[in-house]
């Protein structure tokens, strides 16, 4: 059974932060229409034309669209002088793994998906003109199956059977298998202290009797020599569980 995949909503935006471009591209793959809107390919490549940036940053999240789209664009990020980094924030899917497969880097965040599959389409006519389609079906997969084989380093028959059983990947599984460079992970700011604290804890500070004495006694007379000159009661220091 085939997984369903949730509509993503889009969102296409274009930013220059500094010497790195980044881009937004979440949605559907395509040239869109009245029911829906979609980041072509010529959305794209308007965006990034003239571009001289020398990193480009493209955060995705797309359950894809149109496979011709996604190959354009493919093709222009591989064409590009600068260094393209497309990072998956959620989902690369279908038509978007395409566009993800065409960055010098790819990085997935923790949690998100990549899914490839067969080429689809819906047909009507003679059977002459089914046939046609199947051959145009075929001739697509076998394009995508080249960009997978070139991107991973996979056998042809790995990745046909891979598109063919429509194949979800986590970001170890995508890393794994040669679809992504790394994995992002963002780690808990409450995890970092509680690490820090961790380490802290394991320092082991061994102090003779002697020295403790030696430590009391210089702590005992300092606190003394203050409170001589404010004329406030001595307190009573303790030899075992203070703190520095």
């Amino acid at each position: 059974m085939k997984k369903k995949i949730q509509q993503v909503a889009h969102k296409f935006t274009n930013n220059l932060e500094g010497d790195e471009h980044e881009m937004t591209i979440s949605g559907a793959i395509g040239q869109g229409g009245w029911f829906y809107d979609a980041t072509s390919a010529k959305d794209v490549r308007n965006a990034l034309d003239g571009v001289t940036a020398s990193t480009i940053r493209i955060k995705l999240n797309s359950g894809g669209g149109d496979a011709f789209d996604g190959i354009e664009i493919y093709n222009y990020l591989k064409d590009h002088k600068a260094h393209v980094i497309v990072e998956v924030t959620s989902l690369a899917a279908s038509a978007a793994s395409i566009i993800a497969m065409g960055a010098d880097e790819i990085i997935m965040r923790t949690g998100s998906n990549l899914m490839i599959h067969e080429a689809a389409t819906f047909a009507y006519g003679t059977k002459g003109d089914i046939q046609k389609t199947m051959n145009a079906l075929e001739t697509i997969d076998d394009s995508i199956v080249s960009i997978y084989k070139q991107r991973t380093g996979l056998s042809s028959e790995e990745i046909k059977k891979m598109i063919e059983a429509e194949t979800w990947l986590t970001a170890e599984e995508a890393l794994e298998k040669g679809f992504v460079d790394s994995i992002e992970t963002v780690e808990d700011p409450k995890e970092q202290e509680k690490n820090i604290f961790s380490q802290n804890a394991k320092v082991n500070i061994n102090f003779t009797n002697e020295q403790i004495d030696s430590i009391v006694e210089k702590v005992t007379a300092n606190l003394q020599n203050n409170i001589n000159k404010t004329n406030e009661p001595a307190p009573v220091a303790k030899k075992r569980g203070f703190i520095f």
